[in-house]
């Protein structure tokens, strides 16, 4: 059976989920060199991160390609460095990625309510603090698109407001790799 084509939208912000077969992450030094990874790959191949939560069980981005390849080179990228790390640091093989990733493109409108979705997510590590600070020590996240609209103080005025009717749309969207370019239209021609 053929997989789902997954659609990827350049200039579109996209959710992207990678699922876990084995916790991804054991510690903070984990965390780190994923994120290193991650920041190095995403500039290669010119793609934005604009946020990001880091759970055991998967790993949540909010990424902004700026060609169709760019995304599934950079996860590629990402999975095959981290996964060669963790191999060598543990000395075992074992798969920790389950399958390919998850993702869908929405709306730009939409991507403030989505790095609400993300940096919410009960993850040990995530995006929310850099955001909060104004600052990223990582290195990884493309501010520049969140300062213009928001800034750390409005910024933690609007982080807690939450839009359960995306967010579901989002899941569903990234389990399906269909895009949701169309629901800010069908929402407002709702209303």
């Amino acid at each position: 059976m053929a997989r789902a084509r997954r659609i990827t939208l350049p200039f579109f912000p996209h959710y992207v989920r990678q699922p876990a077969v084995v916790p991804a992450f054991a510690d903070e030094e984990d965390h780190r060199a994923y994120l290193y990874v991650l920041g190095r790959a995403a500039s290669r191949h010119h793609l934005a991160v604009l946020g990001y939560a880091l759970e055991p069980a998967a790993v949540h981005l909010l990424v902004l390609p700026v060609t169709a390849p760019a995304l599934s080179r950079t996860i590629g990228q990402v999975n095959r460095e981290y996964a060669l790390w963790r191999h060598i640091r543990e000395r075992r093989n074992e798969a920790i990625w389950a399958g390919r990733f998850q993702s869908c493109a929405f709306d730009r409108p939409q991507i403030w309510a989505a790095m609400r979705y993300v940096e919410g997510l009960p993850a040990a590590v995530s995006s929310r603090e850099a955001h909060h600070r104004g600052e990223d020590p990582e290195s990884v996240l493309d501010l520049e698109l969140w300062r213009e609209v928001y800034g750390p103080a409005r910024w933690a005025r609007f982080a807690g407001i939450a839009d359960p009717v995306f967010e579901a749309a989002l899941r569903n969207g990234a389990a399906t790799g269909q895009p949701l370019v169309e629901m800010a239209q069908t929402r407002a021609a709702t209303r």
